[in-house]
Protein backbone atom coordinates (compact mmCIF):
# COMPACT_ATOMS: atom_id res chain seq x y z
CA UNK A 1 0.00 0.00 0.00
CA UNK A 2 1.31 3.40 -0.86
CA UNK A 3 1.16 6.30 1.37
CA UNK A 4 -1.18 8.37 -0.27
CA UNK A 5 -3.77 5.10 -0.30
CA UNK A 6 -2.70 4.16 3.70
CA UNK A 7 -3.22 8.44 4.07
CA UNK A 8 -7.19 7.92 2.84
CA UNK A 9 -7.76 5.06 4.85
CA UNK A 10 -6.54 6.78 7.76
CA UNK A 11 -8.87 9.47 6.68
CA UNK A 12 -11.73 7.57 5.98
CA UNK A 13 -11.67 5.59 9.45
CA UNK A 14 -11.13 8.59 11.25
CA UNK A 15 -14.18 10.36 9.84
CA UNK A 16 -16.26 6.97 10.24
CA UNK A 17 -15.11 6.47 14.26
CA UNK A 18 -16.56 10.22 14.95
CA UNK A 19 -19.27 10.08 13.01
CA UNK A 20 -20.75 6.94 13.41
CA UNK A 21 -19.39 5.35 16.74
CA UNK A 22 -21.05 2.28 16.85
CA UNK A 23 -21.16 0.71 13.60
CA UNK A 24 -17.03 1.72 13.60
CA UNK A 25 -16.60 -0.13 16.59
CA UNK A 26 -18.12 -3.45 15.49
CA UNK A 27 -15.65 -3.13 12.49
CA UNK A 28 -12.35 -2.28 14.17
CA UNK A 29 -13.48 -5.25 16.64
CA UNK A 30 -14.12 -7.46 14.65
CA UNK A 31 -10.54 -6.51 12.71
CA UNK A 32 -7.69 -9.13 12.45
CA UNK A 33 -4.54 -6.67 13.32
CA UNK A 34 -1.21 -6.37 15.56
CA UNK A 35 0.04 -3.88 17.84
CA UNK A 36 2.82 -2.98 15.30
CA UNK A 37 0.29 -2.68 12.47
CA UNK A 38 -1.95 -0.18 14.42
CA UNK A 39 0.81 1.71 15.03
CA UNK A 40 2.43 1.48 11.60
CA UNK A 41 -0.92 1.68 9.89
CA UNK A 42 -2.99 4.29 12.09
CA UNK A 43 -0.79 5.51 15.23
CA UNK A 44 2.31 6.89 13.69
CA UNK A 45 0.09 8.99 11.20
CA UNK A 46 -2.68 10.72 13.44
CA UNK A 47 -0.03 11.23 16.67
CA UNK A 48 2.22 13.29 14.43
CA UNK A 49 -0.33 15.62 13.74
CA UNK A 50 0.29 17.46 17.34
CA UNK A 51 3.77 17.52 17.46
CA UNK A 52 4.19 19.00 13.38
CA UNK A 53 1.29 21.08 14.68
CA UNK A 54 2.84 22.62 17.85
CA UNK A 55 6.45 22.66 16.09
CA UNK A 56 4.84 24.66 13.17
CA UNK A 57 2.38 26.85 15.92
CA UNK A 58 5.47 27.81 18.37
CA UNK A 59 8.11 28.55 15.98
CA UNK A 60 6.10 30.82 12.52
CA UNK A 61 3.18 32.12 15.13
CA UNK A 62 4.58 32.08 18.72
CA UNK A 63 2.60 31.69 22.03
CA UNK A 64 1.70 34.23 24.67
CA UNK A 65 3.69 34.76 27.54
CA UNK A 66 2.47 37.62 30.06
CA UNK A 67 1.51 40.31 27.33
CA UNK A 68 4.62 39.28 25.06
CA UNK A 69 4.75 37.25 22.07
CA UNK A 70 7.43 34.24 22.47
CA UNK A 71 8.56 32.10 19.45
CA UNK A 72 10.70 28.84 19.50
CA UNK A 73 13.52 28.97 17.62
CA UNK A 74 13.37 26.56 14.56
CA UNK A 75 15.68 23.84 16.04
CA UNK A 76 14.59 23.82 19.69
CA UNK A 77 11.15 23.51 18.38
CA UNK A 78 12.14 20.69 16.14
CA UNK A 79 13.36 18.91 18.99
CA UNK A 80 10.93 19.53 20.90
CA UNK A 81 8.25 18.36 18.28
CA UNK A 82 10.78 15.22 18.25
CA UNK A 83 10.21 14.92 21.92
CA UNK A 84 6.80 15.28 22.04
CA UNK A 85 6.07 12.37 19.34
CA UNK A 86 8.87 10.04 20.36
CA UNK A 87 7.65 10.28 23.82
CA UNK A 88 4.08 9.85 23.50
CA UNK A 89 4.13 6.67 21.28
CA UNK A 90 4.90 4.72 23.97
CA UNK A 91 3.05 6.32 26.67
CA UNK A 92 0.05 5.61 24.53
CA UNK A 93 0.61 2.24 24.76
CA UNK A 94 1.12 2.78 28.62
CA UNK A 95 -2.64 4.07 28.96
CA UNK A 96 -3.95 0.84 27.02
CA UNK A 97 -1.75 -1.70 29.44
CA UNK A 98 -3.51 0.65 32.31
CA UNK A 99 -6.82 0.26 30.65
CA UNK A 100 -6.78 -3.49 29.88
CA UNK A 101 -5.61 -4.38 33.44
CA UNK A 102 -8.50 -2.40 34.54
CA UNK A 103 -11.09 -4.50 32.77
CA UNK A 104 -11.41 -7.35 34.87
CA UNK A 105 -12.60 -4.43 37.39
CA UNK A 106 -15.89 -3.56 35.64
CA UNK A 107 -16.34 -7.31 35.14
CA UNK A 108 -14.46 -6.90 31.51
CA UNK A 109 -11.65 -9.37 30.22
CA UNK A 110 -7.84 -8.09 30.27
CA UNK A 111 -7.09 -7.71 26.24
CA UNK A 112 -4.18 -5.47 25.63
CA UNK A 113 -4.19 -5.69 21.77
CA UNK A 114 -7.82 -4.61 22.39
CA UNK A 115 -7.14 -1.96 24.65
CA UNK A 116 -4.75 -0.03 22.37
CA UNK A 117 -7.85 -0.34 19.37
CA UNK A 118 -10.16 1.39 21.82
CA UNK A 119 -7.29 3.96 23.11
CA UNK A 120 -5.80 4.76 19.50
CA UNK A 121 -8.80 5.48 17.98
CA UNK A 122 -10.92 6.99 20.42
CA UNK A 123 -7.71 9.55 20.85
CA UNK A 124 -8.27 10.37 16.94
CA UNK A 125 -10.10 13.81 18.28
CA UNK A 126 -7.72 14.31 19.94
CA UNK A 127 -4.63 14.52 17.39
CA UNK A 128 -7.37 15.89 14.86
CA UNK A 129 -8.34 18.92 17.18
CA UNK A 130 -4.65 19.88 17.63
CA UNK A 131 -4.18 21.05 13.65
CA UNK A 132 -6.00 24.03 15.76
CA UNK A 133 -2.95 24.74 17.14
CA UNK A 134 -1.09 26.26 14.18
CA UNK A 135 -3.45 29.23 13.95
CA UNK A 136 -3.34 31.06 17.64
CA UNK A 137 -6.51 32.74 17.05
CA UNK A 138 -8.21 29.21 17.07
CA UNK A 139 -6.22 27.34 19.42
CA UNK A 140 -8.75 27.03 22.00
CA UNK A 141 -10.71 24.59 19.32
CA UNK A 142 -8.59 21.86 20.48
CA UNK A 143 -11.31 21.46 23.09
CA UNK A 144 -12.76 19.49 20.65
CA UNK A 145 -10.66 16.82 21.50
CA UNK A 146 -13.21 16.06 24.58
CA UNK A 147 -15.28 14.44 21.81
CA UNK A 148 -12.81 11.23 22.88
CA UNK A 149 -14.49 10.83 25.64
CA UNK A 150 -17.67 10.04 24.20
CA UNK A 151 -15.59 7.67 21.53
CA UNK A 152 -13.98 6.02 24.67
CA UNK A 153 -17.26 5.47 26.62
CA UNK A 154 -19.40 4.08 23.13
CA UNK A 155 -16.69 1.66 22.53
CA UNK A 156 -15.48 0.77 26.03
CA UNK A 157 -18.11 -2.30 26.93
CA UNK A 158 -17.76 -3.68 23.37
CA UNK A 159 -13.50 -3.51 23.15
CA UNK A 160 -13.35 -4.34 26.80
CA UNK A 161 -16.08 -6.87 26.70
CA UNK A 162 -16.89 -5.17 30.42
CA UNK A 163 -20.90 -4.76 31.13
CA UNK A 164 -22.44 -1.23 29.74
CA UNK A 165 -23.74 -0.28 33.14
CA UNK A 166 -20.08 0.02 34.23
CA UNK A 167 -19.10 2.01 31.10
CA UNK A 168 -19.21 5.62 32.70
CA UNK A 169 -17.13 4.57 35.65
CA UNK A 170 -14.82 3.21 33.20
CA UNK A 171 -14.75 5.82 30.81
CA UNK A 172 -14.79 8.52 34.06
CA UNK A 173 -11.09 6.14 35.65
CA UNK A 174 -9.85 6.26 31.96
CA UNK A 175 -10.10 10.01 31.58
CA UNK A 176 -8.40 10.49 34.83
CA UNK A 177 -5.75 8.19 33.26
CA UNK A 178 -5.47 10.04 30.37
CA UNK A 179 -5.18 13.29 32.07
CA UNK A 180 -2.76 12.13 33.97
CA UNK A 181 -0.58 10.78 31.18
CA UNK A 182 -0.80 14.05 29.44
CA UNK A 183 0.19 16.01 32.38
CA UNK A 184 2.99 13.55 32.87
CA UNK A 185 4.02 13.55 29.15
CA UNK A 186 4.03 17.85 28.82
CA UNK A 187 6.21 18.01 32.16
CA UNK A 188 8.99 15.80 31.05
CA UNK A 189 8.90 17.98 27.10
CA UNK A 190 8.79 20.55 29.30
CA UNK A 191 11.46 19.90 31.60
CA UNK A 192 14.16 18.11 28.86
CA UNK A 193 13.18 21.40 26.64
CA UNK A 194 12.00 24.62 28.27
CA UNK A 195 9.59 27.06 26.36
CA UNK A 196 11.91 30.39 25.85
CA UNK A 197 11.87 33.16 28.31
CA UNK A 198 10.96 36.80 27.33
Amino acid sequence: MDIKERLRDILERAKRIISSPKTEWAAIEAEQTTALDLYRNYILYLAAVPAIANFLGGWLFGFSRGSNIVHYSFFTGLIRAALQYGLGLPLLYGVALVISMLAPSFEGKRDDLRALKLIAYSYTPIWLAEIFGLVPGLRWLDVLGVFAVYLFYVGVSRMMRSKEEYSDVYTAAALVLGIAASFLHGMIVHMLVPAPTV
